[in-house]
């Protein structure tokens, strides 16, 4: 888990972890040139299983994953973003389903999204097999990257190199490589505000990038779709800020939940909100799964 100035949300990230059904964890915690009181926060967790390390140099999320890669000591290696809530039983389904599946390598979840104090704006899910979350490798695979838990030696296999880091590595790997989705919603993903410019940032960055994988005729037409593409997603983007409708206009980024999905991750974002011992919250939230 990589961080960088997330003081505001740290401590319920690193709580999340702490009420994983599966025990037997590692958590990494690396500081990517922090301002904030971020730094003073991871230090403080008392649990033994956290690692904190800081350089006071800010060198990007790419290079920061590939230090807790090199870093990790573990069969399995999961992805977690500082300002995002992983459910109770996230580690636990998605290492159970790698050691039921072993020809898979990297396995993602379905996710909540949520805005301010904890609100469900709804949820994103991708396709589960290889086969389809690799249909369109030109213009994205829905393989949500804070959602990953792979083995660590495909990891160390492939490693993270360019902008966009997540979609850079899964199309480097997915010719010799096997993805899943677990449907399940196991992970909360924070989208408090949509942010314009960070969006056609990393659109950009991926369409100058797949200039490196696409060559000729058949490629110029690929990048010229895949633009188009962007150019109407970055239209809509803004029509939905504009008129305040979002998640609502926005179908990729977020479906309908369910109410009892919703009552789910109510129950989860109490729970990190809670001060109660680790261990009341997990029994509670069992009872309440």
């Amino acid at each position: 888990m990589p961080f960088r100035n997330s003081e505001r949300t740290l401590a319920e990230a690193i709580r999340s972890i702490e009420l994983q059904t599966f025990e037997d964890w590692e958590l990494l915690l690396c500081d990517d040139g922090s301002s904030d009181r971020s730094a003073s926060i991871a230090h403080a967790t008392a649990d033994p299983r956290v690692v904190v390390w800081s350089d006071g140099l800010f060198k990007t999320l790419g290079t920061r994953l590939n230090e807790c890669i090199d870093r990790a000591r573990g069969v399995y290696f999961a992805r977690m973003d500082a300002d995002d809530i992983c459910y109770p039983e996230r580690i636990a389904a998605q290492v159970r389903f790698l050691k039921d599946n072993p020809g898979v390598d990297l396995v993602g979840t379905s996710m909540a999204i949520f805005g301010e104090g904890g609100a469900c704006l709804g949820k994103r899910c991708g396709p589960q097999l290889h086969a389809r979350i690799c249909r369109t490798p030109a213009f994205s695979f829905r393989l949500f990257h804070p959602t990953w838990v792979g083995k660590l030696s495909w990891f160390r296999r492939y490693r993270y190199r360019s902008v966009p880091e997540d979609q850079d590595l899964l199309f480097r790997a997915y010719r010799d490589s096997t993805y899943a989705n677990i449907p399940e919603i196991l992970h909360g993903y924070r989208e408090e505000v949509l942010d314009l410019k960070k969006i056609a940032s990393y659109r950009l960055s991926w369409y100058r990038l797949l200039g490196d994988y696409v060559s000729g005729a058949r490629g110029l037409a690929c990048r010229a779709t895949v633009g188009g593409c962007m150019i109407c997603k970055t239209v809509l983007d803004h029509a939905a800020v504009a008129t305040g409708l979002r998640h609502k206009l926005l179908r990729q980024r977020a479906t309908p939940a369910s109410a009892e999905e919703q009552a789910r991750w109510r129950a989860v974002w109490l729970a990190v909100q809670s001060r109660a011992p680790i261990q009341t919250c997990r029994e509670t939230l069992q009872g309440q799964g």
